[in-house]
């Protein structure tokens, strides 16, 4: 399990915030839908790479840490279909 912050309890994670979010594996998450805000913030391959999966819901089934010390989750949508998400890029559902 790994912690990260947020700015408010009632919003999306965000990289510098201030309370706490408990990932775990096993959990339900979905991939957010990119607003213009965050497509301009975005690499053009991240962008693409991010629209094939937005608003599709999987679950968490692995954690890896980078050697920058930041961490990314393997989401499994289904048996054939999986991708890789910085916390940023999803939701944890209840």
């Amino acid at each position: 399990m790994i912690t990260f912050k947020e700015e408010q309890k009632n919003q999306p994670q965000e990289y510098d915030s201030l309370s706490t979010i408990k990932i775990e594996i096993g959990e339900k998450v979905t991939i957010k839908k990119i607003d213009s805000e965050m497509k301009e913030k975005m690499e053009p391959e991240d962008y693409f790479y991010i629209k094939d999966f937005e608003n599709k819901t999987g679950i968490i089934s692995e954690e890896n840490e980078s050697k920058s010390g930041e961490h990314c989750y393997r989401i499994d949508f289904d048996e054939n279909h999986f991708g890789y998400f910085y916390s940023k890029d999803f939701i944890l559902l209840e």
